[in-house]
């Protein structure tokens, strides 16, 4: 969690971790996209944005830096909603999820429903623990965070749900198929800590759309502008700052992207997956945009920070 500047507070939630283990290794098995332009980034590429979404599927959190730890940006995705199951919930299944607004203060919580209620909770990392899913991923073990926490977010969003928080009995690898070492790790995360797009990329999409869509429908972790659309395609290793990175996979994409990120009103036409399907698909993957990144180590992103690639 944060303070004004967006820089992590101290506390156990989301304290920052010093290593990160070995160097790594070339993603593998990719098929690239024949629509990528070979530019290489300069001195004009910089972050343009930044964001977190402290509740896997909530609204996000936009911040002019973010302290990148061990498992990605601090205070991103380290809490996440269960169903009965103890499955994680999606915007897919639940696109209301995009009208709970969090507040961050340390290690303590506000979220603001549609209709202005407010649950203010202090997160409890040594919570009884609780066996949860991420996709195929099972037995991740998560602190429950409470009845009174479920039974507000069961109101809000009108089914049966449980707060699960991130802790220290918490562990979830990244697909070995791409990770760059054994031992990283992601929070959350549908896969990856940080997930980076490019403004010019979105550009050429919305040139092409009879409606233009913010950068807000793809939930990025970092927005870098300055360079050829669609040029993260051809990343391999990308320095954000002072935080270097392994691209280890594109993004695939879903009916989120169709998602209203202030309504949860979905688009009627599927729009922009739509269009994106059309030009942008990697065959096993699906509609493309942006690239999944690992960090090599930790340190501060900020807005105006250059970006290179390597």
């Amino acid at each position: 969690m944060t303070d004004g500047t967006g820089r992590a507070k101290d506390g156990r939630m989301y304290r920052k971790v010093e290593r990160l283990g070995t160097a790594p290794g070339r993603r593998r098995g990719l098929l690239q996209p024949t629509t990528s332009s070979s530019v290489p980034l300069d001195s004009d590429v910089h972050i343009a944005g930044l964001a977190i979404y402290p509740i896997k599927g909530c609204r996000g959190v936009s911040l002019s830096e973010i302290e990148v730890d061990r498992l990605g940006p601090v205070g991103d995705r380290r809490l996440m909603l269960v169903d009965e199951r103890n499955q994680f919930l999606s915007q897919r299944e639940v696109p209301e999820l995009a009208t709970l607004v969090p507040a961050l203060d340390g290690d303590r919580i506000r979220v603001t429903g549609c209709d202005g209620a407010a649950l203010t909770l202090d997160v409890d990392l040594d919570g009884p623990l609780r066996s949860v899913s991420v996709w195929a991923k099972e037995g991740l073990l998560a602190a429950d965070q409470g009845d009174q926490a479920a039974a507000w977010f069961t109101r809000a969003l009108r089914l049966t749900c449980r707060l699960v928080a991130f802790g220290p009995s918490t562990i979830n690898r990244v697909d070995p198929a791409y990770s760059p070492r054994p031992d990283a790790e992601t929070s959350f995360t549908d896969g990856y800590p940080i997930m980076a797009v490019v403004e010019e990329s979105l550009d050429d999409l919305n040139r092409r759309l009879t409606e233009p869509v913010p950068m807000q429908r793809f939930r990025p972790s970092v927005v870098v502008s300055g360079t050829a659309a669609w040029s993260e395609d051809d990343w391999r290793v990308i320095s954000l700052g002072e935080v270097i990175c392994d691209a280890v996979k594109p993004c695939a994409r879903c009916v989120v992207i169709t998602t209203d990120q202030l309504t949860g009103a979905q688009h009627p036409a599927q729009e922009p997956l739509r269009m994106l399907a059309g030009f942008r698909t990697i065959r096993g993957m699906g509609a493309i945009f942006g690239q999944n990144l690992v960090p090599r180590n930790t340190g501060i992103l900020r807005v105006g920070d250059i970006v290179r690639s390597t």
